[in-house]
């Protein structure tokens, strides 16, 4: 069964959705701003990559030894999806709506710098950035 993908914001096809896992993505989110609770290592980038989602901000995991738990922001970068990762202190890895409501972004991506997500922005406010960004490149 699908884990259950909330939309918090729709224009058009684009939508911000949040989910507990990158393990929800298909190809229904490919015009999407993904927000799970997910660490942002390799295999969890790459279900996003595979999704061809717009954007996402996924969780920093304490970012660990070799930055394993951010290593997934450079794969998006190579195929220009911008992409953060909240602080693990501020919101439960696993839990999406919890990055949702309380995370903050601890790192980016070159990607998502250039489109204005910054360190210390809300999720929602990062999301609404990146989204905004998917609005514009489709006009």
């Amino acid at each position: 069964m699908k884990e259950e993908q909330i939309v918090k914001k729709q224009e058009g096809k684009f939508r911000i959705i949040v989910t507990n896992t990158a393990g929800s993505y298909d190809e229904n989110n490919k015009d999407d701003v993904v927000i799970d609770g997910s660490h942002f290592g390799v295999n969890s980038a790459k279900m996003a990559v595979d999704a061809t989602v717009k954007g996402r901000i996924g969780n920093d995991a304490g970012i660990g030894k070799n930055s394993a738990g951010i290593a997934g922001l450079n794969i998006l970068e190579k195929v220009g999806i911008p992409s953060a990762a909240v602080s693990s202190m501020s919101a439960k890895i696993g839990v999406g709506m919890s990055t949702w409501d309380t995370g903050k972004v601890s790192t980016v991506n070159e990607s998502a710098r250039k489109i204005g997500v910054k360190v210390g922005m809300t999720t929602k406010e990062a999301a609404n950035v990146m989204f905004q960004s998917a609005l514009k490149k489709a006009k």
